[in-house]
């Protein structure tokens, strides 16, 4: 009769919680700010002969703090490069062997042939200027050390990361675009959309 009993309310409790609607986050933290930015990170690597030699976690704050960040586009950054220098000059998105840049428009006056070149824009002869696509450098790169707040409060956490605030000028499009790039190991693209 207890065993009966016992099968029937451990039945009913199993019937009742199968209804229950659950995502992932309800299982993992009931932090908001953390789970904007685990829902707003990007993940790419550059890579050769099968071999990872770069790694680099992005997460978009203009979703994840819009009060803080807005107007121009901030970007929480933790690179690793496998080969990286010593130097604080030269590591992480200091090294020059490797950029982060941003895809936007710019207009190009069609007598302007240096700025053509610079941006590798196409520009008609006969138009007086042209709106191009081209990836930019950031505005602000700035290292953050091990006890800033951003960095305490990011999911990223990696002895062997370098982690960065990078800051670009705003970009008129509901869909970011940037690109990791090396001359060596090629280059890797991510893709953020901005929340209205």
């Amino acid at each position: 009769m207890n065993r009966l009993l016992a099968t029937s309310a451990l039945g009913a409790a199993l019937l009742f919680s199968g209804c229950a609607k659950t995502t992932a986050f309800d299982f993992f933290s009931t932090d908001t700010y953390y789970e904007k930015a685990i829902s707003n990170m990007q993940k790419v690597s550059l890579m050769s002969n099968m071999e990872t030699k770069a790694l680099l976690h992005a997460i978009y704050l203009n979703n994840v703090d819009p009060q803080t960040y807005s107007g121009d586009e901030y970007f929480f950054v933790a690179v690793h490069i496998m080969a990286d220098a010593y130097d604080p000059k030269k590591r992480g998105l200091m090294n020059s062997d490797y950029r982060l840049k941003i895809l936007e428009r710019m207009k190009v006056e069609s007598d302007d042939i240096t700025k053509a070149a610079e941006y590798k824009a196409d520009v008609p002869a006969k138009a007086e200027e042209k709106e191009v696509l081209v990836y930019t450098d950031p505005v602000e790169v700035k290292e953050l050390d091990e006890n800033d707040k951003l960095r305490l409060t990011m999911p990223i956490r990696s002895q062997w990361n370098y982690y960065y605030l990078v800051r670009y000028s705003e970009v008129n499009s509901s869909t970011l675009k940037l690109s990791f790039e090396s001359d060596q190991y090629g280059k890797a693209g991510l893709k953020f959309q901005k929340e209205k």
